[in-house]
This record gives structure tokens, C-alpha cells and sequence, in this order.
């Protein structure tokens, strides 16, 4: 059960808005300076297929299979909104639609997809990302230069859309284990040495350093668990480095990093390594299911991390997200009698979106609570786990005839938008930024918009 969406006492920020919500919106130019007030979206730019100029040159993130990429071989649970990239930027695969056609998919090798959603964000008034940067196989050549060839059309956008952006790295890789700690600190030499990657102007800055955060600290799931190396890490960032690749720290940490509970490790050795973070980005997806069990888990964690973090002098970033769903990432291939058959593991939309009040439950939340200066938007492109807010297919109609998906209506709110997701999250960093009223309920309605005018028709309340 969810609670009703009936108004609330608002809290009024500390100086009333001059210009309507929309107009903030077009407006806005995120402060390259600072995490404060900043919502930053996670940006996988993992998407590839083969002759997309990658060096990798093979599908990869929309189908399990090199191959065949066909129904059976989905990897995603959400088909993105076409229409608005270039056609030399697509490429067919063996899904078809109803009327035959195959199915087309992007890949973030091609520096147009990404100037795209980069412009969407400027479109929206969202502030930027963090692009993950996945340590898991980074040692090969071929995925070494495709992920940077992506980094690259991440600044490349970046500085053409006036966002922010910053590096996030991955350790949670199956085949990783300590040693990935010493490939971090090389890895980052070369992208500011050889990339010159902080010196772009756009590069995220935060208390005068360059920001970079690690995911996968302290997890029972990530083989890394040196806590000596860790810390030594941790402190060579923070100030053994040379002043050039010294950066403001943030870790991507697990939910019960406070209290060495839950995903965390145990040892009390990671509590120190929590605390010597300049900043602690707790993992949320996932952690609840509803927005009763949002309010729950806010209450007896996020806010008590957030308290603490204060304490210490540590930034605190909770994860927003908009809902769930990795059906097909989860299906796992067998051989019944000759014959390979998919197996459903978790089921489409098993965390729904409910319209957006899912998502907006915790940008309010978290907007309203003093200790809590930024935020971490889950995810910008993550259409393999259904948590994506760039654009994508809103009802059945615009979906492949093959596969299963989750379309924006499947909750029963209607028509939803393409963009309703980054319509919200830009209305979230207005809120946070104290440009419109901290409100409980959406400052904005799907119905509002005029979708023959292509949502451009919006109430402003």
C-alpha cells in the first residue's frame, strides 16, 4: 500500500523564486566548483555494437550474445526513444518490430548519442554525471581504449552542453581482486596525465579538487577486501599523490556502512576506511520496494547516515532512483532436452515507478533535510536494471513485436511522457537548489503537458 497524494505542509526555501520553473530550467548552468546542491545522475555508457568504431567492436549491454542479437539473447528491459538520434548512430538488430522492421540500437562509442543525452540534460536542468569507468577487464587493450573513447565523448559533450561530469570507478568485477587498487592509482595518472581529463573546464570539482569517486568499497559481494591497501589508497588520493592527481574522495559504499551491518564487511578495520572518506555515496537501489518502505528506511537510515556523515565532516550523497527491473538481465539460459530455454528469474517492473511518485518521494525527502547537500540520480542510461531516466518507450505501441519490456504507463498513470523522468529529476535540482518550494507532491502533472506539442505545454505551480 502507498500513501495518498494528498498535499502536505511545504517548507519554503530561504529565498522565493523570481522566474517560473521552466524558465530556471532552460536556464540553468551547474556549478563546476561544487557537489553542493547538485544532483548528479551515474552515467554507464557501457552500450556497443559491432562497427560502432569501438575497438571492441561486438554488441554489448543490449544482448548477452556477441552474435545473435535477438529476443531470446535481451539484456535490457527498457527500448530507449529513437527518434531523436541520428540514423547513422543505430544499428538493426534481429528484434523486429510489428510491422517487420528490425528493432535499432545506439552506442555510446558514437560521440553524437552522447552529445544527445548530454543536451537533454542541459534541456531539463540537470547538472551532469559520473561516468563509470569499470575496472573489469581494463587491462586489455581493446577495452581499455573503448572506455576511454567513451570518457572522451563524455568531456567532448560535457563541455559542449555546459554540464559537469567527473570519473567513477567500478571494483565489483568478477575477476578483480586487491591488486585492482594499485591498476586505480596507474589508471588515474594516465587519464590526468595523458588525457589531461581534470583540466577539462567542466571537470566536477568539489572543496578545489577533482572529484572521483570508487564504487564498491567494503562490499561482502566485491573480492577487495585488503583494508591495509585500501587505506593506503585512500590516503595517496587525499594527500601522499602528487598535488595533480590528488582528488576529493567519495566512496561508493554499502547501506550498512554505519553500522558494519547487511552488505557491509564486518571487520571493524572498514569502519575507519568509511570514515577516512572525503565523501560516502551509500548504494539504495533496490532497498526498498514502495514508498511506505522508502519513508521507513529514510527514517532509520538515511537520515541517521546523514547525521553522521555531518558529524564527521563527510559529504553524504544518498541514491535516488525512479524504480526496478532486470527481467532480462536475470534470465538464465538452459538446456531442456536439446533446446535452449529461458528461465525468468524476477519479473518485469518489479519495483514500480508509480508515475513518478516513487522517484519524487526521496527527491523531497532528501531536499528538505539540511545534511543532505547532493544527490546521486540512479541511473541517466541503466536500462539493463529499468532504472533509466533519459527518454524511452512510453506505451506497448512503440515497442519491439519480440521481448519482454517495461514501457512509462505500466503502472496505470496514463500516458506518461518520454521525458517525464528528466522533467522530474531537473525539477528535483531546482528544489534542491532552493528555486522552487520543498514539496511532498510533484510540482508537475503528465497531464499538464500537451503531447501533441511534444510535452512542451507546462503548468508551473
Amino acid at each position: 500500500m502507498q500513501p495518498s497524494d494528498s498535499p502536505s505542509t511545504s517548507t519554503s526555501p530561504s529565498s522565493q523564486p523570481t522566474t517560473s520553473p521552466t524558465t530556471e530550467l532552460e536556464n540553468y548552468v551547474p556549478n563546476v566548483s561544487t557537489l553542493r546542491n547538485q544532483i548528479i545522475c551515474g552515467y554507464q555508457g557501457w552500450f556497443a555494437y559491432p562497427g560502432d568504431g569501438a575497438a571492441i567492436n561486438k554488441w554489448k549491454h543490449w544482448f548477452s550474445s556477441d552474435n545473435y542479437p535477438s529476443a531470446e539473447h535481451l539484456e535490457v528491459d527498457m527500448y530507449p526513444y529513437m527518434d531523436e538520434y541520428n540514423n547513422e548512430d543505430l544499428k538493426e538488430s534481429n528484434v523486429l518490430h510489428r510491422d517487420g522492421t528490425k528493432a535499432k540500437f545506439f552506442s555510446s562509442a558514437r560521440p553524437n548519442v552522447v552529445k544527445k543525452h548530454f543536451e537533454w540534460m542541459r534541456e531539463y536542468g540537470i547538472s551532469g554525471v559520473f561516468h563509470m569507468r569499470f575496472m573489469q577487464d581494463i587491462d586489455k587493450p581493446h577495452n581499455y581504449e573503448w572506455k576511454t573513447k567513451v570518457l572522451r565523448n563524455v568531456r567532448a559533450a560535457a563541455e559542449h552542453s555546459g554540464r559537469v561530469f567527473a570519473v567513477s570507478y567500478n571494483i565489483s568485477g568478477n575477476n578483480l581482486n586487491n591488486t585492482v587498487l594499485d591498476d586505480i592509482k596507474t589508471d588515474w595518472m594516465g587519464l590526468v596525465d595523458n588525457e589531461q581529463i581534470t583540466q577539462s573546464g567542466r571537470y566536477l570539482h568539489h572543496n578545489r579538487l577533482p572529484v572521483l569517486r570508487i564504487y564498491g568499497i567494503g562490499f561482502k559481494s566485491v573480492k577487495v577486501s585488503d583494508t591495509v591497501k585500501m587505506a593506503n589508497l585512500i590516503q595517496w588520493f587525499k594527500s601522499e599523490a602528487d598535488p595533480k592527481y590528488r582528488v576529493f574522495l567519495i566512496g561508493g559504499v554499502p547501506s550498512g556502512w554505519r553500522n558494519l551491518t547487511l552488505d557491509s564487511r564486518e571487520p571493524i578495520a572498514w569502519r575507519g576506511i568509511y570514515e577516512s572518506l572525503d565523501g560516502i555515496h551509500p548504494w539504495h537501489v533496490g532497498r526498498w520496494g514502495s514508498i511506505v518502505g522508502f519513508e521507513t528506511y529514510y527514517r532509520n537510515t538515511i537520515a541517521k547516515d546523514a547525521e553522521l556523515c555531518a558529524e564527521l565532516g563527510i559529504l553524504y550523497m544518498p541514491t535516488m532512483w525512479p524504480g526496478f527491473s532486470w527481467h532480462n538481465l536475470n534470465r538464465k539460459a538452459r538446456h531442456a532436452n536439446g533446446s535452449l530455454r529461458a528461465i525468468p528469474l524476477v519479473p518485469i517492473n518489479s519495483i514500480p515507478r508509480l508515475g513518478g511518485r516513487f522517484m519524487w518521494s526521496q527527491a523531497y525527502r532528501y531536499a528538505e533535510n539540511d545534511n543532505i547537500t547532493s544527490v546521486w540520480m540512479a541511473q541517466f542510461d541503466e536500462v539493463d536494471e529499468g532504472t533509466a531516466i533519459f527518454k524511452v518507450a512510453k506505451t506497448k505501441h512503440e515497442l519491439p513485436a519480440q521481448g519482454n519490456w517495461l514501457t512509462l504507463d505500466v503502472d496505470g498513470d496514463g500516458e506518461i511522457p518520454h521525458d517525464w523522468y528528466l522533467r522530474l529529476c531537473g525539477h528535483a535540482q531546482l528544489m534542491m537548489l532552493g528555486k522552487i518550494e520543498v514539496m511532498e507532491t510533484m510540482p508537475i502533472n503528465a497531464s499538464d503537458y500537451c503531447l501533441e506539442c511534444q510535452g512542451t505545454n507546462i503548468v508551473d505551480h
